[in-house]
């Protein structure tokens, strides 16, 4: 493991499909912290909610020129380059 990795790049290292697990879980809980705060209720409007919050991170990322491995698989970006393995 590098010395010059910091926690934040250990948190990202576990992935799936080179993705980061740490930065889904917590897209994904602050999705559900805004959910809840504007009260959303029932299982279609949640599944809506959780798409359209994850388009809306897909075309940030593209807006602001970020490649991730999501744009890749999608075909927004060319891949990311990976520099640190910790």
């Amino acid at each position: 493991m590098s010395t010059d990795c910091t926690t934040l790049d250990r948190l990202r290292g576990p992935k799936i499909l080179d993705m980061s697990i740490f930065d889904w879980v917590t897209s994904l809980a602050a999705a559900a912290l805004v959910g809840w705060l504007f009260g959303i209720t029932g299982g279609a409007h949640w599944v809506l909610f959780i798409l359209a919050w994850i388009l809306f991170g897909v075309v940030t990322h593209y807006a602001f020129g970020v490649k991730t491995m999501l744009g890749y698989y999608l075909g927004l970006n060319t891949k990311p380059l990976r520099n640190k393995h910790c």
